[in-house]
């Protein structure tokens, strides 16, 4: 059996809501420690997990990386570094050497955010770069322009787009907001996130008004730059965690045998186990 990797599973444990715009699908005050990630996990047959640092938690990054320093070889942990904050970079080295994190989570979709994600956030970008590390983004469409400046000037940079950019679906594939996010063919660091469809539809699972979507970026981006990830626990509020598996194990047709690998496990190890990626594919996690 290939192996599979989910690129996005969030854990935390229970804490106040938190600001304003924090709120997401599973409240902050409901815990949802690794143990239940773990649990689904072998569930379903997934071999590893990139931990995704939650909005409410802010820049306090220890428990994804704790849980990702007990299991190395299974887990990996996606930090927050505020980039607004003075000392961003120390910050983040602090995180990625100190604590083990692979990445690092831009939130530009957060209002207060956005401001940031420019040429303020450069020195932060270059320490990415120089340690070696992916930057996963939350955006919204409107962001896609200062990202694509952003991929230019940092070339290096792997970059995860996270829940396809929360396309506009009234617009459609020809939309300008859509046509933004296949422009970003010509950055071959861009990779981008089958995620979340719920967060821009309301349409019942398996989603059939979102797979025209999936075909234009697979068209556009071809299969290695495409990445399965769960949105674990929000998922489980919505349709189901083996539900979203299956859209890209088995549903979408224009998916071939390898593209479905590929999007499930491969791209997703290479980016974040690249030393694994160099001695072969492993069925299973540790």
């Amino acid at each position: 059996m290939a192996l599979i990797v989910d690129a996005h599973l969030h854990v935390w444990r229970a804490q106040p809501a938190g600001p304003p715009g924090a709120a997401t699908l599973v409240s902050p005050e409901e815990d949802v420690p690794i143990e239940e990630g773990l649990h689904v996990l072998d569930r379903h047959g997934v071999a590893r997990a990139v931990l995704i640092q939650p909005v409410f938690p802010g820049e306090d990054n220890r428990y994804v990386a704790d849980c990702a320093a007990a299991c190395p070889d299974r887990l990996a942990a996606v930090c927050v570094v505020d980039p607004r904050a003075a000392g961003a970079e120390d910050r983040l080295e602090h995180w990625v050497v100190g604590r083990g994190c692979r990445g690092l989570r831009l939130r530009p979709k957060l209002v207060d955010e956005s401001a940031a994600f420019g040429p303020r956030s450069y020195s932060l970008w270059e320490r990415a770069r120089r340690l070696g590390i992916v930057i996963s983004v939350l955006a919204n469409p409107e962001h896609l322009s200062t990202l694509a400046a952003l991929a230019a000037r940092f070339p290096e940079v792997p970059i995860v787009l996270d829940h396809l950019a929360h396309p506009r679906l009234s617009e459609g594939v020809a939309g300008p907001g859509f046509q933004s996010l296949l422009s970003l063919v010509e950055f071959p660091n861009i990779h981008v996130k089958i995620s979340g469809f719920y967060y821009f539809t309301t349409e019942p699972e398996p989603y059939h008004g979102c797979w025209d979507l999936v075909q234009a970026l697979y068209d556009q981006f071809g299969s290695d730059r495409l990445i399965w990830g769960s949105d674990f626990p929000h998922v489980e509020r919505r349709t189901g965690y083996g539900s979203s598996l299956e859209l890209v194990q088995h549903r979408l047709p224009f998916l071939s045998g390898s593209d479905r690998e590929k999007i499930l496990g491969r791209n997703a190890l290479r980016l974040y186990w690249p030393r694994d990626r160099q001695h072969g594919d492993p069925e299973q996690g540790g």
